[in-house]
């Protein structure tokens, strides 16, 4: 019946996979002849794929001649496209026997306190805090949802009614069309850095320096005409700018400040061409991201309310077991005790060595981040309501632990009440007055994912330059990057279904 059911399934693989840069197959246990699912399959172009619960995979081979199957618990197996294609598509792996002993580890009985700091003991002591090279991938991804954005021309000598009206009904469509389409904007940087820690002088504190070695971009294309927050208001006085005297300058105040002291619709026009034009980004971006799942990775050796496993400022418990990777984990969740800790979730630790294979965290019940509320004084309000982390560790062939993965997801509330007054740069100083209201929902979703470090020698240390850290790359072109393998978060795709 198995063998029948084979041939079936082989045959409707083999008729779906006509296209002959794109094959599909199954993965199945040779011994138990059932379907794997979670293979990771990688082509020596580093392209990849992984099978569903079905043990069914898709690949698009873009020329590979070779193809790498594995899993944890099974033997890995390179086929060229020759063997594979002997084989009707289907890969059968061999239980590994070393692995299935650690995926089958029986629990010791142990006290909360003994796990805990048996955890922060193996951490501490095996994290890698050695200079190193690693290749690094970030993905951004904002969306705006704006619930409410008004303009109000209050008075003017400088519009006459029917400009007026015109300027009301420009804005209008512009506001309608922002609610109606929540702008998103994203943006991958794949590279390689060098990290190295340094102790400068006359200090005791230790930096972490990091150096851009190389790296490429590409931002896509959103479809909100290039409005962010930080442009908003630029935007919408644009709008206004556009029936005023294009000939004439103006000084901008808001409140009781001045904004602008010389502005014209000529300058803004320049501005806005180049920054439309302007397709470039500093090296040194990606080095915000590395600098932030180092320090979220690594709260393990702090003593302060962003260590989880601090008893001072966390209450722990000890949970049911979970799996990952086939795995069974120690399972320690958080609370707050005391009002500076912020957050709560899970911990989970391979039995085996100690380390900590994956954390989850959020703000806790009542706990925000930065908040500030001017809204009756200044007209401004502002607030982090969400904070939602995940991290992943990994090993290195040494045995040594880093932080390969975060993905941090944050959620503010903006509201913006502001006046806004045009002062015209003559004798008359005729003006125009209207007020600005803005009303917003942010998502922000950050992942990085970190390749295993390779130790850089002491001959090889870091040097820094002051042209290093405003050097500029171009963001790459939609057709080069649908050729690459991070393309669409395919990296991220592979790491985390090898993750579940």
């Amino acid at each position: 019946m198995k063998i029948k059911l084979h041939l079936f399934l082989t045959i409707l693989i083999v008729n779906i996979s006509s296209n002959a840069q794109e094959i599909s197959g199954f993965v199945f246990s040779k011994t138990s002849n059932k379907p794997i699912d979670r293979v990771a399959i990688v082509t020596n172009h580093k392209t990849g794929t992984a099978t569903n619960k079905f043990g069914i995979y898709n690949l698009q081979l873009k020329n590979a001649t070779k193809i790498t199957f594995s899993s944890l618990g099974y033997q890995s197996v390179t086929l060229t496209i020759n063997e594979l294609t002997d084989q009707n598509y289907n890969v059968y792996l061999l239980e590994s026997i070393n692995q299935l002993a650690e995926i089958r580890l029986k629990f010791d009985k142990i006290s909360l306190e003994n796990l805990i700091q048996k955890t922060l003991d193996s951490m501490q002591k095996n994290y890698i805090t050695s200079a190193s090279k690693q290749d690094i991938y970030v993905y951004e991804n904002q969306q705006m949802n704006f619930k409410k954005l008004e303009l109000d021309l209050e008075s003017s000598s400088l519009l006459n009614r029917q400009k007026r009206k015109l300027a009301q009904i420009e804005f209008e469509n512009f506001s309608k069309n922002l609610k109606s389409i929540n702008p998103e904007f994203s943006k991958q940087f794949y590279g390689t850095i060098s990290t190295q820690n340094v102790k400068p002088k006359k200090s005791n504190t230790t930096v972490s320096m990091i150096k851009v070695d190389k790296v490429e971009g590409y931002r896509k294309k959103d479809v909100s005409n290039g409005v962010t927050l930080n442009n908003l208001q630029d935007k919408i006085q644009n709008i206004v700018l556009t029936h005023l005297d294009k000939n004439k300058t103006y000084k901008v105040k808001t409140g009781l400040f001045k904004v602008e002291d010389s502005l014209s619709f000529k300058e803004v026009s320049k501005k806005t061409d180049s920054l439309k034009n302007d397709n470039s980004f500093g090296d040194f971006r990606i080095t915000n991201n590395k600098r932030v799942i180092e320090k979220k990775g690594a709260f393990f050796i702090n003593d302060d309310e962003t260590n989880f496993l601090n008893t001072k400022f966390y209450n722990q418990s000890l949970e049911e077991n979970e799996t990952i990777n086939d795995i069974n984990m120690y399972v320690i969740s958080f609370k707050p005790k005391k009002s500076k800790a912020k957050y709560s979730g899970k911990i989970f630790i391979n039995p085996s060595n100690f380390i900590i294979k994956k954390v989850i965290y959020k703000f806790a019940n009542g706990k925000r981040g930065e908040h500030l509320n001017l809204k009756w004084l200044l007209g401004i309000k502002y607030s982090e309501n969400e904070d939602a982390t995940t991290l992943f560790y990994e090993k290195d062939k040494n045995g040594n632990v880093y932080t390969s993965y975060l993905k941090q997801e944050i959620k503010n509330y903006a509201y913006i009440n502001r006046p806004i007054k045009f002062i015209e740069n003559s004798k008359n100083k005729e003006k125009i007055k209207f007020n600005i209201k803005v009303e917003i929902n942010l998502n922000d979703i950050t992942e990085v994912l970190l390749n295993e470090p390779k130790k850089i020698l002491k001959d090889n240390l870091i040097t820094y330059r002051k042209e290093d850290f405003k050097k500029k790359s171009t963001y790459i072109s939609k057709e080069k990057y649908l050729e690459l393998p991070w393309q669409n978060r395919q990296l991220l795709i592979n790491y985390l279904d090898k993750n579940q």
